[in-house]
Parts: structure tokens; C-alpha cells; sequence
């Protein structure tokens, strides 16, 4: 199996650390965060990776390569400009197989590879979205499951950015979210042959609501905590954690 890395983000609330590199290849206690993630899906075999990339992407490729220090295959798809998470995605769209994992290059989970893969074949959905319970309280909740295990509502907080606009998500103000999206999603290629390629275009505000309307974006629930990199608060809980 396959996995994409979104990591083509400014990071631009880990400034100044990221003004000289991505959010992504900051460390963390002797290696990028982003290795972190690799070594995960290798450890469950998935040994094909590509990185959608933009802001400083250099510097995936010099400290990367092809992956073979790693012993994995990584390749690369390069936005000239910001083409959102679904864009990117896309814009990939020549290197990938026939289902693949999404995942964060700025978050890390882990679940077992393996369960995720086979849940999603088992559901027969074009997506699944991994989902945590939030027993931590690590975030505001935003997912809504239905009683078939669907994702019913998805809401957002925070704001996305295209360039320098920022585009609210149309949250359901009624919705009871009980779970948090935790960076982790798996997809059929199918699902983005329709799209423009080289236009903006996002998970969050184009595909997942219309994926829960159709009824096929499969929930997969944990109870395992994620970390993300969003704040120099979380970057160093992830220090601590991972020591």
C-alpha cells in the first residue's frame, strides 16, 4: 500500500522555526517529526510514499531523498502554488495506486496500519476518516458518527488559507461532534479523477461534504491520542512524549 504525505503548508504559526524549514522537518529530539510517520506506516509495510510538497521542499529532498537510507520509495509532487489538501492530492494524481492512505505531515497517530486498511475495504466507501474519541480532550470536537459508523458532520474551527484569503468551513452549528479528525485517512483514486487539476481545491470544505452527503466517508474510530506540530505548545509536548 501506498501512503501520501500532505506537507505543503507554510507553517506559519511555528514562526520563526519554520521561516528556514518546513513544518514537517522540524525536530524533534535528533530527527525530522515527519520520519516519525514514515517509520509508522513502515513498520505496518507500507514502503511507497509521496510527498506533496510546496513551501521549502528542498528540504524534504535533501535530507529524504528516495527514501532508500529508510528503506522505503519516496516521490515527490511539487505545487508551484498552494492547491489545498485535495488539490495537492491531485496534482499527484500520475503516482498513485488505486486506494492509498492520507496522512498529515504534521500530525502523528499511532494506530495499527494494518486494522485502518482492512476496515476501509470492509466498508466499500470511497473515504475513511480516522477518528479519535477525545478522551484526552486534545481539541474542540468536530466529527459527527451516525449509527452506521458513517461521518454525518464535519465542522472546523479554525480557518483555512488560500494564499493569503482565509475560507471558513460551513460547520453545523446543531451537529453534536462527538469525535476530533485525527490526520489520518484512507481514499480511492476514483474519487479525485473528476477534479480540475491546478485549482485550489480542499478536503476539508469540498470533498468531505460531499462525501457525507453521498453517504461514503467511512468513520474509523480510536481511542489512541494524536500529536500534531500547530503550536510551540504541541511541538513541545511531542519533545516530551517522544523521548
Amino acid at each position: 500500500m501506498q501512503a501520501v504525505i500532505l506537507a505543503g503548508g507554510a507553517g506559519t504559526r511555528l514562526r520563526p522555526l519554520t521561516y528556514e524549514i518546513p513544518k514537517p522537518m522540524i525536530d524533534v529530539n535528533g530527527k525530522p517529526f515527519l520520519q516519525y510517520i514514515v517509520e509508522w506506516f513502515k513498520k505496518y509495510g507500507v514502503s511507497d510514499f509521496v510527498f506533496c510538497v510546496g513551501y521549502l521542499a528542498d528540504k524534504f529532498k535533501e535530507y529524504f531523498g528516495d527514501g532508500s537510507k529508510l528503506g522505503v520509495r519516496i516521490r515527490y509532487s511539487i505545487e508551484e502554488q498552494f492547491l489545498g489538501t485535495a488539490g495537492a492530492v491531485k496534482l499527484a494524481e500520475d503516482l498513485l495506486e488505486e486506494e492509498f492512505f492520507v496522512a498529515n505531515g504534521d500530525t502523528f497517530l499511532p494506530v495499527d496500519i494494518d486494522d485502518v486498511r482492512e476496515q476501509f475495504k470492509k466498508s466499500k466507501k470511497a473515504g475513511l476518516m480516522v477518528v479519535y474519541d477525545n478522551k484526552e480532550k486534545a481539541a474542540e470536537n468536530n466529527i459527527t458518527v451516525d449509527e452506521n459508523g458513517l461521518v454525518s458532520a464535519y465542522g472546523k474551527k479554525e480557518q483555512l488559507k488560500k494564499g493569503d484569503q482565509l475560507i471558513n468551513i460551513n460547520s453545523d452549528k446543531s451537529a453534536n461532534y462527538q469525535f476530533v479528525d485525527a490526520g489520518l485517512y484512507m481514499f480511492k483514486k476514483d474519487l479525485f479523477k473528476t477534479m480540475e487539476k491546478d485549482k485550489f481545491v480542499s478536503l476539508e470544505a469540498d470533498v468531505y461534504p460531499e462525501l457525507i452527503k453521498s453517504k461514503q466517508l467511512f468513520a474509523y474510530k480510536t481511542s489512541i491520542r494524536y500529536y500534531d506540530l500547530g503550536t510551540q505548545d504541541r511541538l513541545e509536548l511531542i519533545r516530551r512524549v517522544f523521548k
